[in-house]
């Protein structure tokens, strides 16, 4: 066991109580992030909901024979422009991963859409809705090549690509990613560290409650946390913790608890690097005033048009209320862009992009006041 992953046991299931473990996180995120918690306002562009994989938990994806499609342009075009005339900074395509591999029917669905690949239709609606609206293109579109993202950078500041667990026991047999393609997390690591050698800003993140064993939850933010120290790339982590939905394989599973959950978020906050932003799905949670003193600083994209594609029975919370709720822990929520300011730096964005950011934010690299809807 090495000294982070002892320090990991002891923080996560040692014997100082979850006040102070929360306290010490808080203390840690005020030093980085100040008063500040953000958001990214956004619309979900669903560009297709076919994919390679079948996750046990997910209600996403949808085969052909299930209704799975393609958005025409035309489609994506209304979404983003209706997410541009509210407000919306980030425009968020939720894909699967390249299901034209696995359907003969999402090829020629892309072949009727004149493209040859969905990485393509992808890049080709991320110009068209960077170059016609104010929004921000950031993509979820799976496994990554070097090439696939200096593509992608072209047009967007920002991608992500979750890993999800470290384990290897989900792969079994009736566990979350048996008999998926690109889940392994080898594929995973693989895609962030192009990420890294193309200088584009990712996200990243856990789904605490695929594994069932305490060593297994030591071992997830124990390799996360060292992974974090080694690739530069990684401005946000989500921690979001599993939602059991109706209809899917894992649909009896236990949910994580609010104690064990948040002292997992307060222990990766005191071991991560101070710059990583740390995030947890509002709408995923009864009571999110439980981990606004936790040592989260985001509570990532909101929208106030779409619902949560990828969590359709959560809904995202009442801004004006969130905003009270926030205001009572002595912090401020503050709209952002899908990419932080940490990495507002030519090194790190297209000239293009860095120059329409540039554009909209203020000194500190948020959006400026007044532009806000």
């Amino acid at each position: 066991m090495t000294d982070l992953t002892r320090n990991i046991n002891n923080s996560i299931f040692g014997s100082i109580s979850t006040d102070e473990l929360l306290a010490e996180a808080f203390a840690k995120k005020k030093e980085y992030f100040g008063n500040n918690i953000t958001y990214s306002p956004k619309v979900f562009i669903p560009l297709t909901t076919m994919c390679r994989d079948n996750c046990g938990y997910c209600t996403f994806v949808k085969s052909p024979k299930e209704g799975g499609t393609y958005l025409n342009q035309d489609e994506v075009n209304s979404i983003a422009k209706a997410g541009d005339d509210t407000g919306c900074y980030e425009a968020l395509f939720t894909l699967g991963d390249k299901p034209e591999l696995k359907w003969d029917y999402a090829l020629t669905q892309l072949e009727e859409l004149g493209y040859s690949s969905t990485h393509e239709y992808l890049v080709s609606s991320m110009k068209n809705v960077n170059e016609k609206y104010n929004l921000f293109p950031h993509a979820n579109p799976g496994l990554m090549t070097q090439l696939e993202i200096k593509e992608l950078k072209k047009y967007s500041p920002s991608g992500g690509i979750m890993i999800e667990s470290f384990s290897k026991n989900i792969y079994d047999k009736g566990k979350a990613h048996y008999k998926t393609n690109t889940k392994y997390i080898d594929l995973r690591l693989e895609t962030l560290n192009n990420a890294f050698i193309e200088k584009y800003p990712v996200t990243t993140g856990l789904l605490l409650g695929l594994t069932s064993t305490k060593d297994e939850i030591i071992n997830d933010i124990s390799n996360l946390i060292s992974y974090l120290n080694e690739n530069l790339a990684i401005q946000e982590v989500i921690l979001q913790n599993f939602r059991a939905k109706k209809n899917t394989l894992m649909r009896n599973s236990s949910e994580i608890t609010n104690d064990l959950f948040l002292r997992i978020i307060a222990t990766t906050r005191i071991y991560a690097p101070s710059h990583i932003s740390l995030q947890v799905p509002p709408n995923l949670s009864p009571d999110i005033m439980k981990f606004l003193k936790s040592g989260i600083n985001d509570l990532g994209g909101i929208s106030p048009l779409t619902i949560d594609w990828v969590n359709p029975d959560h809904l995202w919370p009442n801004i004006k209320k969130l905003e009270l709720d926030i205001s009572s822990t002595g912090q401020v929520l503050k709209k952002r862009l899908p990419v932080y300011p940490e990495f507002i730096k030519k090194e790190w964005l297209n000239s293009k992009i860095f120059e329409k950011v540039n554009n909209i934010i203020d000194t500190d690299g948020y959006p400026r006041e007044t532009n806000e809807s």
